[in-house]
């Protein structure tokens, strides 16, 4: 089967075909499109411009897919944990009616703790949250405001931090996430946390330039999804958020997915980053997770 079809048109029925897994159905359209374009230009034997038409045989084209979904994958899918994903709406409606029936902060944190588990990241925190926000609080003291950058379910976490308010401002990549995260802070409103989600590529300069300022900035183990062949990205992002935040929180996996310990779990390319473009920071580890506290005043 040979497909003839404009640049444009083949884009749109790449996403479509990728939109079809279920697994990527909740990634925003135009993260997809993002990828597929710069698929493309990486591959510039296939590149061409729209008014020219091309032939992509089928099994070429199962191909480019498999590449991009790929890509996907590894930015966003592989931190889920396919079962508790599944659960996580009844979770919420097990929070809702806690806090309705006002019970005691124990059981509202055993629910808490349900939700934090629906991804790996979340999950592999669970019983270090309160040393990691003591941490950065003892640095940073008390944020009365939030930016949390490809946040995941890192949101749930608000009752680790010890704060009776906060606004919390999430972004991420799947639509379905952030629908989920609004509904939670609706619910937790009432408990001190003013928050909002949306959809952010963090990758999009122009829409970082518009963030909201903020005492504190997260980005939990997000720079190494940034950058695959170079730290530019990952330089740029920083500078960018330097004018956003008195304080940027960056982590880092000192530990593989398959839960193997690294052989250099320090970033030391990330270190010289900081150093060359005037940035003070200290360090604090746990045992799977390093943590950059970035102070944005120079």
């Amino acid at each position: 089967m040979e497909l003839n079809l404009e640049s444009d048109k083949l884009y749109i029925k790449i996403l479509e075909r990728i939109k079809k897994s279920k697994k990527y159905q909740g990634i925003c359209e135009e993260i997809i499109l993002e990828e597929i374009k710069k698929y493309f230009k990486l591959n510039s034997n296939l590149n061409f411009k729209s008014n020219l038409k091309t032939k992509i045989s089928e099994k070429k084209l199962k191909l480019i897919i498999k590449a991009i979904k790929k890509e996907l994958h590894l930015f966003y899918s592989c931190f889920q944990t396919k079962k508790k994903k599944k659960q996580r709406h009844f979770y919420l409606n097990e929070l809702d009616k806690k806090i309705k029936n006002k019970k005691d902060l124990k059981e509202i944190q055993k629910t808490i703790d349900k939700l934090l588990s629906a991804t790996i990241s979340t999950k592999e925190r669970l019983n270090r949250y309160p040393k990691i926000y003591r941490k950065i609080f003892e640095i940073t003291k008390n944020p009365k405001i939030i930016l949390d950058l490809g946040c995941g379910f890192n949101p749930f976490s608000f009752f680790y931090m010890g704060l009776k308010k906060l606004k919390y401002l999430a972004y991420d990549i799947n639509e379905n996430d952030i629908n989920f995260l609004n509904k939670f802070f609706k619910i937790i409103y009432v408990q001190g946390l003013e928050g909002k989600a949306e959809i952010l590529n963090i990758k999009n300069k122009i829409k970082i330039s518009k963030l909201p300022k903020a005492d504190i900035i997260l980005l939990f183990k997000i720079i190494d999804l940034m950058d695959k062949k170079s730290h530019k990205q990952s330089e740029e992002l920083i500078k960018q958020l330097i004018s956003k935040a008195k304080f940027i929180i960056v982590s880092f996996p000192t530990t593989t997915i398959t839960k193997k310990r690294m052989n250099f779990p320090k970033r030391k390319w990330f270190e010289l980053m900081l150093n060359r473009i005037n940035l003070k920071f200290r360090i604090f580890k746990t045992d799977n997770e390093i943590f950059y506290i970035i102070n944005a005043r120079k």
